[in-house]
């Protein structure tokens, strides 16, 4: 079992987002098998309704993003990715 410390650190205009969506931020998570590349280990993290959300970095541009956790056949690993956490609302 994998466990990751996470940061909590968050800007005013994060948190009113967190706090407009009921979102709780996560300091660690524990996760079984994970098929994350070492880009994808996550930075900050904050479960969103039914969805958890982490904030990693794109392998290709090297910018954060915000991507969105699932679990397939028993391995966790990012489905979904947004570059903001507008598009993040739009798109869940």
């Amino acid at each position: 079992m994998m466990k990751f410390q996470l940061n909590t650190n968050y800007s005013e205009e994060e948190l009113n987002f967190l706090k407009k969506h009921n979102c709780n931020i996560l300091c660690e998570i524990k996760l079984s098998k994970t098929n994350f590349s070492e880009y994808e280990t996550p930075r900050r993290m904050f479960q969103y309704g039914g969805a958890y959300v982490a904030e990693i970095i794109d392998d290709e541009t090297n910018d954060l993003v915000w991507a969105v956790l699932s679990k397939w056949k028993g391995v966790y690993h990012f489905s979904g990715y947004y570059d903001s956490l507008e598009a993040l609302e739009q798109g869940l």
